[in-house]
């Protein structure tokens, strides 16, 4: 059978966990146990989805090109760090050297990316001549700007919501966004590294914040359910920077399913 990886954003697991409930020609999925994947095999075995660890991609079998008449597909799963968005020029080169790594055991790579500082966009391109990518594309064929825009399922519907806000400055924020708040504002990291206590932190995203006009946080429901409860999370933060709280709709996995199914298009022989 073929072998399809999953180079992701930790953001983004719940929808990988969908893919693989939504897709039963996937006979077998492996995970990457780097770190970044513990709570995805925590949703994997909630769903009683079967999957085998491992420690690298390198411990994965050669591609079989053969092996892809039987329509089947071997899932491989690998999760990349949240902490890559901070600098993009490094978010770029952690991706291409995965992506580079995981081209010599699987027969394509569905890329749950956006542009993220627009440094992805090129990357089908640069890589067609190694190993078939799929990037995170809305029906127009624009590449997602940001995980939102993949949930949104379009750029224009993103643009369209961005200027309802009315020049309000908004943080959407989807189940998995809230429950990685802490790690995605990266509190411990930036206490160890600047020598800044939480508080010191705290203040500084406040002067940050209030400069660019955030006042508000929209809880985008996406129609997953594989994340727990996290409105406490949400009320935390709000409460720190005195955010206004209020409830969103619209999310969907539309971008997700057609990107899914044109890589198997392309690497399945039925």
């Amino acid at each position: 059978m073929a072998t399809m990886g999953i180079l992701a954003c930790k953001m983004l697991q719940d929808e990988i966990v969908y893919l693989i409930q939504q897709n039963p020609d996937i006979e077998s999925v492996y995970v990457v146990t780097n770190g970044e994947h513990i709570e995805f095999v925590h949703k994997l075995r909630d769903c009683n989805i079967d999957f085998k660890p491992v420690d690298s991609v390198s411990e994965l079998p050669d591609i079989d090109k053969s092996a892809a008449d039987s329509g089947k597909l071997s899932l491989v799963v690998w999760q990349l760090e949240l902490g890559l968005h901070e600098t993009p020029k490094r978010l770029k080169v952690e991706v291409y050297d995965r992506l580079t790594e995981f081209s010599k055991k699987a027969d394509g790579i569905l890329l749950l990316y956006g542009l993220c500082g627009n440094v992805l966009g090129d990357v089908e391109e640069d890589f067609k001549e190694i190993c078939p990518i799929v990037i995170l594309r809305d029906p127009d064929g624009n590449i997602a700007d940001d995980c939102i825009g993949a949930t949104l399922g379009s750029r224009k519907t993103y643009a369209n919501l961005l200027k309802s806000f009315g020049g309000v400055g908004t943080f959407i924020f989807t189940p998995m966004y809230e429950a990685t708040i802490d790690e995605f504002f990266q509190y411990k990291r930036m206490s160890a590294v600047q020598k800044l206590s939480e508080e010191q932190i705290i203040e500084m995203n406040k002067f940050m914040f209030e400069a660019s006009n955030y006042k508000r946080v929209a809880r985008l429901e996406t129609g997953l359910t594989y994340t727990g409860d996290t409105s406490e999370n949400v009320k935390r933060f709000a409460e720190m920077y005195n955010f206004e709280i209020f409830e969103m709709s619209g999310g969907n996995q539309k971008v997700f399913d057609t990107c899914f199914l044109k890589l198997k298009n392309m690497i399945v022989c039925v």
